[in-house]
């Protein structure tokens, strides 16, 4: 079994975001596997015997929410309540002094100050916000494997109100934070503790492989590779998935494994 490393992080807090209050060994909510945590859930249906079933699971883990978070804004306008971007930036919606900003080059401030939009131009509104939820996970192995993928899923049990979106990237070699990502149709309460997702890992060369969690200090390599892999796209737009799609090409020189020197 194999172990992947986890660092948690809360965006705009402490040195690098990894140093909040609320990550403290003593309050944070560690992440769990699916299969116990949503046992009682499942363990009284026939499909919990299924072999398939739980394979698909096995890699799977639950994250939550480390405090409570109220997402409130207008359904009239999509006008976002600056207390909202404490908890995450907004990605559809507006600030309360952002209908008079629309069309308009901010370089993505927030008029509130309380958080950071990250579109200077805003797209329409359509009848829900879209956010990005301050709560972070880094993820790594130690030695690296650069075939590891993780896969963004909803909750079991859905936060009435929120539609996760849903995502998967090669963590193993683009090691940009994990982040949850919702679509909010009416305003929502998110309470501490509450499930916010499921990760599903998987190893696209050992698709048999198992994992486990555990929470580390971050290294500083992995944390420099992180922001600039997160920050690529600001000079290279709409390039990064270019560079992390296809999985690496194994060598075929019959010496490349022998350390000659």
């Amino acid at each position: 079994m194999r172990t992947i490393y986890y660092a948690p992080k809360i965006e705009n807090s402490g040195p690098k975001g990894f140093e909040h209050p609320l990550l403290e060994d003593e309050i944070f909510i560690p992440i769990k596997p699916y299969l116990s945590y949503y046992k009682e859930h499942h363990e009284k249906h026939v499909y919990w015997e299924c072999p398939a079933w739980k394979k698909y699971y096995k890699n799977s883990f639950v994250i939550f929410s480390q405090s409570n978070i109220e997402v409130k804004f207008s359904k009239d306008d999509g006008v976002v309540d600056p207390e909202t971007y404490v908890h995450m930036n907004i990605d559809e919606g507006f600030a309360i002094n952002d209908m008079n900003l629309f069309g308009r080059s901010m370089l993505g401030e927030d008029p509130t100050t309380t958080g950071v939009i990250h579109n200077p131009l805003r797209p329409p509104y359509h009848g829900l916000i879209i956010g990005q939820l301050h709560q972070h996970y880094f993820f790594w192995t130690e030695p690296q494997v650069k075939t590891l993928w993780i896969e963004i899923l909803p909750t079991t049990i859905p936060i009435p109100g929120a539609e996760l979106v849903s995502a998967e990237y090669p963590v193993g070699r683009w090691m940009r934070p994990t982040i949850c990502a919702y679509k909010f149709n009416e305003p929502t309460i998110i309470k501490r503790g509450d499930p916010i997702g499921i990760l599903r890992f998987r190893n696209s060369k050992k698709y048999d492989e198992n994992f486990k969690l555990e929470r580390k200090q971050i290294p500083q390599n992995v944390m420099r590779k992180a922001y600039n892999h997160s920050i690529l796209k600001k000079f290279l737009p709409k390039k990064s998935w270019d560079f992390i799609k296809d999985e690496p090409k194994e060598s075929k020189c019959p010496f490349s494994k022998l350390r000659l020197w």
